[in-house]
């Protein structure tokens, strides 16, 4: 498979994450202004208290269902293998909801406990879908994946328009949530059946062996990710108030977006590296290591002006959107955007010791970073004196920013250390060139912007040309610290030609079909 390729297929996998996060960030405004900043922190709120229950259902497992679809094992050996799984899985989370309703009675008094009940309808939907589009994912059929997730996002987001206009109620937003996986995943079933004539086969013994050796650490390691995923949502809604959590679920929405420029390529990284480290030896060793620099590289020449365009217009694309109601929300997006753009160098690393099969080295320091983050929550967020004690230091959305920022920072030369001892990779070679030059553009911008506002330009007419300029000065900046800026360039062009692109796509759709 040719480079080209492998990036198109990840564009167009990075497009489909961009159109679930896009859609999140559409369904925020809309709430927002119909209902209004409470209503938006209610749906905040709720959504992460969905994702603390998740982290009970021991999502290692869908990890290992990637790895072994991406190892090539059978395939309808491995849809049953994960359905088996989760159906045991959530039957065991519905009899703890059902024993936990029936022993308090707390579902039948609040209405946000309805809205929680209708996202995690919607989430355990998710996890049943996600056994059949990994399989599109796995093998690489991104085509047929990308069409079916566009079709149910719209249907969604359609109905979503239809309760806003006709009824505006949160329930009924949250409800509209499951649409999207159950029309994902039935219409994923079926095409798996009737094109790639997958057939359905029972789990064995060894099946479920092979996922439970792989998915093990992950046992620890996701739910505590999970855990980390969404406490900083639910503390602001319980520390600083609804509408601080109001603002947060702006910023974090818009953060996600930017967070998931690295989802698609990260996955075919770690395919990739996976199939590499298979059959380990000199030469392989040296591959990987030359196809992980080389990918890095290129995924930072692309997420470092991104992240900068996020943080230039975090005030004007906030009000935009939003409103001037909710501009209090720009401080946290853009530590969130330091956050995202540092996460893009240090998630990588990560993807390098699970394809090695040592996600168990994760294990104590992940214990270890969930109570360093719940300490430093506890520490900035609370808008009132906790226990009676003190208060935040940067009280709501701010202190939560700040301190995904620590998450994401500690410890991470844990894992590039990692990494050079068992596969010879160290910090890549222009890491530093990259963070440099996100720090000019960012020191400059404001005098820029200041220098169109005594011009006499305001808003949109002073950011973008303060944003264009400072962009000048980072291009200029990497042609001088890095040789292989030209040949970025050249690759960007290449893979953003139309006419390449289109026919990438109708050899996706009539293409062979891989068993």
């Amino acid at each position: 498979m040719s480079s080209q390729d492998l990036a198109r297929k990840s564009l167009l996998l990075l497009a489909g994450t961009w159109g679930g996060a896009a859609l999140g960030m559409v369904v925020s405004v809309l709430v927002g202004r119909t209902l209004g900043p409470a209503a938006l922190g209610s749906l905040g709120f709720s959504t992460g208290v969905v994702g603390l229950v998740m982290a009970a259902l021991l999502p290692g497992f869908a990890q290992a269902h990637l790895k072994r679809l991406a190892e090539g094992q059978d395939t309808g050996r491995c849809v049953g293998t994960m359905l088996a799984i989760q159906a045991v899985l959530h039957t065991v989370l519905g009899a703890a909801i059902v024993g936990w309703w029936l022993a308090t009675g707390v579902l039948a008094r609040s209405g946000l406990a309805l809205v929680f009940l209708g996202l995690l309808a919607a989430q355990v939907a998710t996890n049943f879908a996600d056994v059949f589009l990994k399989v599109l994912v796995a093998r690489e059929w991104v085509v047929p994946h990308a069409i079916v997730l566009l079709a149910a996002r719209l249907l969604r987001l359609s109905a979503t328009v239809a309760v806003l206009a006709l009824a505006p109620s949160l329930l009924g937003v949250a409800l509209t949530f499951v649409i999207e996986p159950v029309v994902s995943g039935l219409t994923a079933a079926v095409l798996l059946m009737r094109r790639y004539r997958v057939a359905l086969r029972r789990p064995t013994r060894a099946s479920l062996g092979d996922y439970w050796r792989y998915a093990r650490p992950f046992l620890v390691t996701t739910p505590l990710a999970l855990f980390q995923d969404s406490i900083d949502r639910v503390v602001v809604g319980a520390w600083a108030g609804l509408s601080a959590a109001g603002y947060y679920q702006i910023a974090r929405a818009l953060f996600e977006a930017l967070s998931s420029v690295i989802a698609a390529p990260a996955t075919f990284m770690f395919t990739r590296l996976s199939a590499l480290y298979a059959h380990r030896g000199e030469s392989t060793d040296r591959e990987a290591r030359e196809f992980f620099f080389h990918a890095l590289d290129k995924l930072l020449f692309l997420t470092v002006p991104l992240a900068f365009a996020f943080w230039a217009f975090a005030e004007v694309g906030i009000t935009l959107l939003y409103g001037p109601t909710f501009l209090p929300a720009a401080v946290p997006l853009r530590i969130l955007v330091l956050t995202a753009a540092i996460a893009n160098v240090v998630n990588p690393y990560t993807l390098i010791v699970m394809a090695l099969d040592r996600a168990d080295r994760f294990v104590p320091v992940n214990l270890l970073r969930v109570v360093a983050y719940t300490v430093v929550l506890a520490v900035l967020v609370p808008a009132t004196p906790l226990l009676g004690v003190w208060t935040g230091l940067w009280p709501g959305a701010v202190g939560a920013a700040v301190a995904r920022l620590f998450l994401i920072l500690f410890p991470c030369w844990v894992y590039v250390r990692w990494t050079r001892e068992m596969a010879g990779i160290p910090l890549a070679p222009h890491v530093m060139t990259y963070a440099g030059g996100l720090a000019v553009v960012i020191v400059l911008f404001e005098p820029f912007r200041r220098g169109a506002a005594v011009a006499g330009a305001d808003g949109w007419a002073a950011t973008v040309p303060a944003a264009l300029a400072a962009l000048a000065v980072y291009l200029g900046y990497l042609l001088a610290r890095h040789p292989g800026t030209p040949e970025n360039l050249r690759y960007a062009r290449a893979l953003l030609s139309p006419v390449a692109f289109i026919r990438f796509l109708r050899g996706g759709l009539g293409g062979p079909a891989r068993p």
